[in-house]
This record gives structure tokens, sequence and C-alpha cells, in this order.
């Protein structure tokens, strides 16, 4: 199994135990017990408390291979064993929006890619970025409220705006994505 642990980074683990299958589902969130194995560098997981299932994130296609591609890209471009507390934490509050509301998976891609870029100081000013992509003043509008405002603002725009599915927030996720490839 793979895990992105606080202060730790992505780490490999196995997990022979029995009494762990069901903390084997994909996208939980747990505090994980592990032991290193004897005359190895490789651990397995001794224990698990769960702390979220996210259960309702693996009811719908759409949302868990959202989740599974965000999974990926982060395991693409951290290196092992590099500690990203804050992407952590920017996986973790997307996730939860991702489970929880009805936001489009794409805008909070978009969200989710944004603030990663920021943390790592990759990521452009997105009105003269887009701008130059042929997006309209609307949807770059649309964009950088997307990418900058808190969880209950942003719940509450898309559930007044149900209609709002765009795209664009694709468009414009896939040419932020490029910034990670580049890096």
């Amino acid at each position: 199994m793979t895990l992105f642990l606080k202060q730790y980074g992505i780490v490999s683990v196995s997990s022979p135990s029995k009494s762990n299958l069901g903390n084997k589902e994909p996208m939980i969130w747990a505090k994980f017990k592990l032991r290193k194995k004897s005359r190895s560098w490789n651990y397995y997981i001794e224990d698990t408390d769960m702390i979220d299932d996210m259960l309702s994130l693996r009811k719908s296609r759409e949302r868990i291979m959202t989740a599974l591609k965000w999974c990926r890209y982060v395991e693409t471009y951290l290196e092992p064993s590099r500690p990203d507390d804050e992407l952590l934490a920017n996986l973790y509050w997307n996730m939860k929006l991702l489970a929880e509301t009805s936001i489009p998976p794409d805008a909070l891609s978009w969200r989710f890619i944004c603030r990663w870029l920021n943390t790592w100081g990759l990521a452009p000013d997105i009105e003269s970025f887009l701008s130059s992509k042929n997006f309209s003043n609307d949807e770059i509008t649309l964009l950088n409220f997307t990418a900058h405002s808190d969880s209950k603002m942003l719940i509450e725009f898309f559930s007044s705006h149900s209609n709002i599915t765009g795209i664009f927030f694709r468009t414009a996720f896939d040419l932020s994505l490029k910034l990670l490839n580049e890096k």
C-alpha cells in the first residue's frame, strides 16, 4: 500500500494482518502505527485508527476516479519520503469537498492544482496565464474565484449555480498540470 503521511511524505508499506483489511480501502484518512520489518528498510501496518473513511467518495465513480487521479499526480510529482504537509492538507480538504458536496469534480481539480502550485511557488497569475489561452473574462473570473475561495463560499456558490459544469475547469487544470511537468 502507498501512504501519504504527515511529516514523512509518501511511504510504501505492507499490511499482512487480516485485521487491517478494512483499511485497504482507497482514500481513507487514518492514524497508522507502523513497525519496521527486522533486517529491512520496509514497514508494515501494525495498527490503524480510522479518522475518516471517505465512504461517500467511493460511492461515485466520477468522484473516486477524480480522487485517484489526484493521488497519482501526488505520487508522480512528490519525491518518496519527502514530507509536504501543506500538500497533504490541500489533498485532504479538497477530497472532503469532493466527497461531501455537489461541487463539480473538475472545479475541485482546478482548485486542488492551483493551491498545490501556489505552495510550491509555481502558480502563475491566473488572469495573465489564462487570458492568452482563449478563456473568456467570465471563465477567468470563475476560475479565480474557485481557486481562491474558502470552502464555505465555494459550497454556497455551487449550490446556487448547479448548472455550472464548464469544460474550462478541465482545460485550465490540464494547462496547470503542465507547470508541474516542467518542474
